[in-house]
């Protein structure tokens, strides 16, 4: 009994996997972007505050510069210099031994304790102190240059409680980071940062020597998770699910078509088209190749291109082509024909490997010619021809049986082959008929077939001539037959008559 196509017989735990695989793929994909795209704004929000400590810094330096060029009688200077700095707490002038002015005080005379007593102030330099004399319980970042021509340096002090005001989060959900801190060679502004137990990013500076650490907020990942989940499990399951069903529904209805082609043949729904064949010499048609085409019954009109590679992958090629040789016995077995008819079957290589196949053809011969018809087998090139195959084929032509490679050119066919191996007619592709009138590599390909055609005695036919052009270059280089749209499409039996009578007057 025939199998409906694209019926899925799967079981509970089939259909069950075909819907949770999507789920976990959406599942793996929505994880992967949230992480993604979390770190992304991170980095977003870490790259703000990069930027605004580099300016910090980089104003830092340029102050110290302003304080070295000072003259020592000029610390007032300084002062109304730093009067307009809001985010510096002081900027100090030091010697090697003593601080001698500052922004704050003026002229002051203090050990250099007072900028730091583990640091070398002799180098550029710039670390975090926890305090100062004015403020000692809230830090601050010291930016320190030396000038070892004068022995003089600078030390200007970054104001961190506005460092730690700007690390204050917005109240706002979700926020991409919980909380923020400055380190400076292993110090930290603030000194005790109160990270949890959570991812932290670390930002470097490209141009100072500090970083940014951003302590990633959970609630931010999993709120965006939620969303590229809500969106992905849709999509996931559409795409994923679809394309495994389209690819069983694919191969059930491969199986199944396999299964129709049995049955078509048994219930004779395929049927025969033939295409006339036209002589040059007298533009006369000289015979028919018979076409295979098959109306199944739900699927209608199948193509050919489709069921006959099917067929000869599933080793249906050859009870097909004994069904197509009877079914042109039955439709010619009443048709009266001129003498010399020819009808043209496309045989395919996996034919000759039959133990029956010269009483087959015999059949088909002494059947055809009580009609006053020849057969010319086609050999398809799809298979290449074995030693064992081209001797049959021999066998066969010397029972009278006229034999020609199709679509000449486009298959396995090799010159070799045909220096060995005795044929009567050449089909020469559509493919190089289409070249004529065109200046193209495969144009000149078509003139060495046919002059190769002639120095070997073989019949030439053109197949796929559709222009009065291609046959007035075809005839003038003397191919014997022509077969194409100009003359004729390929038509059913009834339609055949019809052609053929209005052809005889």
């Amino acid at each position: 009994m025939r199998n409906k196509i694209a019926k899925l017989n799967l079981l509970l735990w089939q259909w069950l996997a075909l819907i949770l695989f999507p789920i976990g793929v959406a599942v793996v994909a929505s994880y992967l972007s949230a992480q993604y795209f979390v770190k992304d704004k991170v980095k977003g929000v870490g790259a703000i505050y990069v930027s605004n400590i580099d300016t910090l810094i980089s104003h830092a330096d340029q102050i110290s510069h302003y304080a070295l060029a000072l003259k020592d009688t000029e610390c007032k200077d300084l002062y109304n210099y730093m009067l307009f700095q809001p985010y510096f707490r002081s900027a100090l002038i030091f010697d090697s031994q003593r601080v001698y002015c500052s922004s704050k005080t003026g002229d002051i005379d203090v050990s250099l304790g007072i900028v730091s007593i583990t640091e070398n102030l002799e180098i550029p330099n710039q670390f975090i102190i926890g305090g100062t004399p004015f403020m000692p319980e809230v830090p601050a970042i010291v930016i320190s240059n030396w000038d070892p021509i004068s022995k003089h340096g600078a030390a200007v002090i970054i104001e961190g409680q506005y460092l730690l005001d700007s690390f204050v989060q917005p109240n706002v959900f979700p926020s991409a980071v919980i909380n923020v801190a400055l380190s400076i060679n292993g110090k930290t502004i603030p000194e005790l940062p109160e990270f949890k137990q959570n991812e932290v990013m670390t930002l470097d500076s490209k141009y100072h020597k500090f970083s940014v650490l951003l302590e990633i907020s959970p609630a931010f990942f999993w709120h965006f998770f939620w969303i590229f989940l809500a969106i992905s499990v849709p999509v996931s399951i559409t795409v994923i699910t679809g394309s495994i069903l389209f690819v069983l529904y694919s191969r059930v209805t491969r199986h199944s078509l396999v299964d129709d082609i049995r049955s078509g043949i048994e219930n004779q729904e395929f049927f025969l088209v033939y295409q006339p064949i036209i002589g040059t010499e007298d533009g006369k048609v000289q015979g028919v190749e018979a076409l295979v085409r098959w109306q199944h019954p739900q699927m209608g009109l199948v193509r050919p291109d489709l069921f006959i590679h099917i067929a000869e992958e599933n080793q249906l090629i050859v009870p097909l082509t004994n069904y197509i040789f009877e079914r042109a016995l039955a439709d010619f077995a009443n048709m009266t024909v001129a003498a010399g008819f020819k009808i043209g079957f496309n045989v395919a290589p996996e034919h000759f490997t039959q133990d029956d196949i010269e009483a087959k053809f015999i059949h088909l011969r002494d059947s055809l010619a009580r009609i006053g018809v020849k057969p010319l087998i086609e050999i398809t090139e799809r298979q290449l021809l074995t030693v064992d195959i081209c001797q049959r084929i021999e066998g066969l032509r010397q029972l009278g049986i006229l034999v020609a490679i199709d679509d000449f050119g486009t298959g396995q066919t090799t010159l070799s082959l045909l220096q060995t191996m005795q044929l009567d007619y050449l089909k020469i592709d559509k493919c190089f008929i289409d070249t004529i009138g065109h200046e193209s590599v495969t144009s000149h390909v078509l003139d060495t077939i046919i002059e190769l055609s002639h120095k070997m005695n073989y019949v030439v036919v053109a197949e796929g001539v559709e222009t009065q052009e291609q046959a007035d270059y075809l005839t003038h280089r003397q191919v014997h037959f022509l077969q194409g749209y100009l003359f004729a499409k390929p038509m059913k039996l009834e339609d055949l008559k019809l052609w053929l009578a209005a052809e005889r007057s």
